[in-house]
């Protein structure tokens, strides 16, 4: 039986845990207080506490118990240490360096889209990447770092924008006035198709890939948020649009292209934050 362990069992890491559990993988995974470990115990995960100090911070049998396994996912935004991104960075590798050590053949590192400037621009995997933030840096710091280590499989998946269960961009946007950029399109995924690519790169592992992972169709920002604002009884949030608004769209297809992946939402109109899912019955 193949086996994964995941590093941040928050709000996309617990789903894809138990839809993983489902489909017949022995999972394991952390979180960074004992009363959420407990929590994920009382859920039916063998979880453990650990965090990143920047020095991996667990008890040594929890630890060995955690990274025995196949494959080891981290899912750890940079913004869970309170963007001090040195400490980040320096904590994802050392957790690399342990996992190695326990003999760990497969990593999967959650980065983001964030790693491309805000500039008018097609991004696709082979685009050039040239961070604005301090948070892109790390993230591309690190995805560098792992592409180069040797004998272990590596993968990268970049996230666009993240719709799911109870997350929604336009939340945050209703009812506001002469919001910016209404006619720059929208870069979004959605949290099921984030769980299935992950567990396609699980079963079809290779030595070294790097994905992106959006959904194919980019409405315009005033568009959507006007609609999704309806559809959720919200505020309308109110855009100023202009014919220089940014265009920057980045591009998810080379997992189409080469993994045969298919977006169970290639359409942003469909990401409803309330709609049932699989991922979330036991």
């Amino acid at each position: 039986m193949n086996s994964v362990a995941i590093v941040g069992l928050g709000w996309l890491g617990f789903p894809l845990a138990k839809h993983l559990q489902r489909v017949g993988w022995t999972v394991k995974g952390s979180k960074r207080t004992h009363e959420g470990t407990e929590s994920m115990r009382l859920n039916g995960l063998e979880a453990y506490c650990v965090q990143l100090t920047p020095e991996v911070d667990a008890d040594p049998d929890d630890l060995n118990e955690l990274l025995s396994v196949d494959s080891l996912i981290i899912n750890i935004p940079p913004s869970q240490y309170f963007f001090d991104t040195r400490s980040y960075v320096e904590g994802i590798k050392n957790l690399v360096n342990e996992a190695l050590l326990h003999g760990v053949q497969h990593l999967l590192f959650i980065s983001s889209t964030s790693v491309f400037p805000q500039k008018d621009s097609e991004y696709h995997e082979e685009s050039a990447v040239e961070p604005e933030s301090d948070v892109g840096h790390a993230l591309y710091e690190i995805e560098n770092w792992l592409l180069a280590l040797n004998g272990v499989d590596c993968d990268i998946l970049r996230l666009a924008g993240l719709i799911g269960i109870d997350r929604h961009p336009v939340s945050h946007l209703a009812g506001r006035q002469q919001i910016k950029g209404g006619n720059q399109a929208v870069n979004l995924v959605h949290q099921t198709d984030c769980i299935l690519a992950m567990q396609l790169l699980l079963e079809t592992r290779g030595y070294k890939r790097l994905y992106h992972l959006s959904a194919p169709q980019h409405p315009k920002r005033a568009d959507y948020y006007k609609k999704m604002a309806q559809l959720l009884a919200l505020d309308e949030p109110h855009f100023v649009t202009d014919e220089t608004d940014l265009q920057r769209i980045v591009h998810g297809n080379k997992i189409v292209q080469e993994l045969d992946f298919d977006y169970a939402y290639p359409d942003p109109y469909q990401m409803l934050p309330q709609a049932e899912q699989y991922f979330h019955q036991d």
